[in-house]
């Protein structure tokens, strides 16, 4: 058994070390922890912050230190290194009293309170948990024992992978959820075919309709790969090694590996065996306890109310329900509303509450959503002025808004379903999606399950402190640690102490915004030119800007250079992702500003004109002053506070765009008059 148990430091003071033995026989349950998955980690954490001087024993049957499954497919892809995925154990503080062995558990003997590992050894418990997961679901079709037919659960099954891909010429994955788009992805890697066969009609089809699911399968057909739905796999062809698949239809897919990523099963033999009551898992009451009292079964494994859930975060719930029970606390389990809030194949997808094979009911509404252009699909299911379910994909800022609402059974009055169905929104402000105004009590971080009033607690703490950033507050409390996509939450949270990532270019985008400001300046500035008296004199800027042809020349390109202009714009606010990265456009639209403010200067000679001419000088001024100095903070905002420097920003784009409107309608009737007059 490799065992570790870690003392008090030397640096301690005395009174702790004696603090610690006082309270050993007042204080020192003995807990054994089976599964050192995410939940079982968790919850031996909790444990500890709860019960410091509670003696914690965490079992795993891996060797390997405990690791977060859920970024399994991330390490596939090359992402992230196997270091990365690391759960970390509890902190030194608690390691006089915390125990971790790599010994696979054999058996439980609740009558006696004591369990039996691998290696022979006995531990006596007070209390005992079972957080032994699950394990992937193996169908039983012909020529599963093949080799070359993969699972995809825990690291060993990934380590298996990565180093068959490398050789494997046609891959297929049967099962189209999560797990298996996940695993398509990262198995592209290496250049290898990919076909997805899934058994249902369409992909996720637990958390998407058809026309959702078609726009995920063309995102995940442009990666690559082929996906055939409605086509179980019936059969692994070949003698002992695998040479294709033949599906439900009898097609023939000639291949050299199968992964099998079609759902899970929960790991119930030690409870079994143990003679608990299992049904589909580990069944448990609303304290998470067992048939037996001093036995817990949290995550994968269990089973609360017919229920089992095979996201994560209902066990991080579980968790915290088992840990407070165990510390002398009342909580109770009454389930979990599970919200997907995940990026598929490069997708965002959302999916909660009822959205598929939706019943029909009386005072039922279902608001539907779509941007083509974008690629946003958004459906909101509402029963009686409620949200009960909802589900998209692309982008969807109020996301986590809609979550609280439905967590919350807020109404949805009928003025904001009018508005959804316009413009794909709830809310018509958009500091809606402002976090730091939700309700204590709703979710920012999905995967960790991180409320905003556990946020507002950390952001107080790290104020006080003097460390205020995303990385201190993800430490904190654990939010944005796992996908990483409530980062921007976090940012809002921490407002005014936020800091953000520098943007790309940022340096030459403050470079050229801060040239832009200052020709623009010197038009403003500089007195006008005067014409000379002789007709001798050869001054070259006057027979640039008072010169017809010259005037002509610096005119239209003018002109041509405001109608790119205007079109570059297009890319942001129509969302023209073909044009290219909007960071590069932005670069250029800076640079033009530039240009633009020099060539009115060669038009005009730093005259301001009279009436017509003057406003659309002034137009013209206004619209090069806001837009570099909206670059210039955009260049700058990771030098700024994040919630000042956004709004900053935010209210000078919205200038900048305002007081370019009326530039085409004013170069319009300057043409006009020029030629007519």
């Amino acid at each position: 058994m490799n065992s570790v148990c870690l003392a008090i430091p030397e640096g301690d003071k005395p009174e702790a070390i004696e603090a610690c033995v006082a309270s050993d026989s007042a204080a020192a349950l003995q807990v054994l922890v089976i599964g050192s998955g995410p939940v079982g980690v968790r919850v031996a954490n909790e444990i500890l912050d709860r019960t410091p001087y509670a003696r914690v024993h965490l079992f795993s049957n891996e060797p390997f230190q405990p690791y977060n499954r859920v970024q399994l497919s991330s390490l596939l892809a090359g992402e992230v290194s196997p270091t990365d995925i690391e759960l970390p154990l509890p902190v030194v503080k608690h390691q006089h009293r915390f125990t971790f062995s790599i010994a696979a558990v054999t058996a439980i003997h609740p009558g006696e309170k004591r369990i039996e590992d691998a290696i022979g050894n006995v531990h006596s418990y007070d209390k005992l948990i079972i957080a032994t997961g699950a394990r992937a679901h193996v169908p039983h079709i012909p020529g599963i024992n093949h080799q070359g037919v993969y699972t995809f659960r825990n690291l060993k099954d990934a380590e298996s992978l990565y180093g068959r891909v490398a050789r494997s010429r046609h891959m297929v994955v049967v099962g189209g959820g999560l797990l298996g788009l996940e695993a398509a992805r990262g198995l592209l890697r290496f250049n290898t075919m990919v076909t997805l066969i899934q058994q249902g009609s369409h992909l996720m089809n637990r958390q998407l309709d058809e026309e959702s699911a078609a726009n995920l399968q063309h995102q995940v057909e442009a990666l690559g790969i082929r996906v055939i739905t409605n086509a179980g796999v019936r059969e692994i062809l070949g003698d002992s090694r695998v040479t294709g698949v033949k599906t439900r239809s009898g097609e023939l897919i000639s291949c050299d590996t199968v992964l099998l990523c079609a759902g899970i099963k929960p790991n119930v033999e030690l409870a079994r065996e143990a003679r608990l009551q299992v049904a589909n898992g580990i069944v448990v009451d609303d304290n998470m306890q067992t048939s037996s009292p001093d036995i817990y079964a949290i995550g994968e494994c269990s089973e609360h109310q017919g229920v089992t859930y095979g996201l994560v975060n209902p066990g991080y719930e579980q968790a915290s329900v088992v840990a407070d029970r165990i510390s002398g606390g009342h909580a109770c389990y009454s389930g979990t509303q599970t919200v997907s809030r995940l990026k598929v194949v490069g997708e965002q997808v959302v999916s909660f509450g009822e959205v598929a094979d939706i019943r029909q009911r009386p005072m039922q509404q279902i608001l539907v959503h779509r941007n083509t252009k974008q690629n946003i699909y958004r459906k909101i299911i509402i029963h009686k002025g409620a949200v009960i379910g909802a589900l998209g994909t692309g982008a969807w800022p109020e996301s986590g808004r809609l979550q609280e609402a439905y967590k919350s059974g807020r109404h949805i009055w009928r003025w904001q379903q009018l508005l959804f169905i316009a413009t794909g929104r709830l809310w018509p402000f958009k500091n809606a999606d402002d976090v730091r105004k939700w309700p204590a009590s709703a979710i920012v971080c999905q995967c960790n399950g991180v409320t905003q009033g556990a946020l507002n607690e950390a952001c107080a703490s790290l104020a006080v402190s003097g460390q205020p950033s995303v990385s201190c507050l993800g430490a904190a409390t654990g939010a944005g640690m796992v996908c990483g996509s409530c980062k921007p939450l976090l940012s809002q949270m921490l407002g005014d102490g936020a800091k953000l990532e520098k943007s790309q270019g940022w340096l030459w985008l403050l470079v050229g915004s801060l040239l832009a400001l200052a020709i623009t300046s010197l038009q403003l500035l500089m007195p006008e030119a005067k014409v000379a008296d002789s007709v001798q004199a050869d001054r070259w800027f006057e027979s640039i800007w008072n010169d017809k042809f010259w005037k002509q020349v610096t005119g239209f390109s003018l002109l041509g250079m405001t109608i790119i202009g205007l079109l570059m714009s297009l890319r942001k606010r129509l969302g023209f992702t073909w044009m290219g990265k909007f960071g590069y456009w932005r670069l250029l639209h800076s640079f033009l500003g530039v240009a633009c403010a020099a060539m009115l200067i060669f038009h005009t000679g730093f005259h301001l004109g009279e009436n017509l001419n003057q406003l659309l000088m002034l137009s013209f001024v206004g619209v090069l002053v806001l837009g570099a100095t909206a670059g210039a903070v955009t260049g700058l905002l990771h030098r700024l506070p994040a919630a000042q420097a956004q709004t900053i920003q935010k209210s000078l784009n919205y200038l900048h765009i305002v007081i370019a409107w009326p530039l085409p309608a004013l170069l319009a009737a300057h043409i006009f008059s020029v030629y007519y007059f």
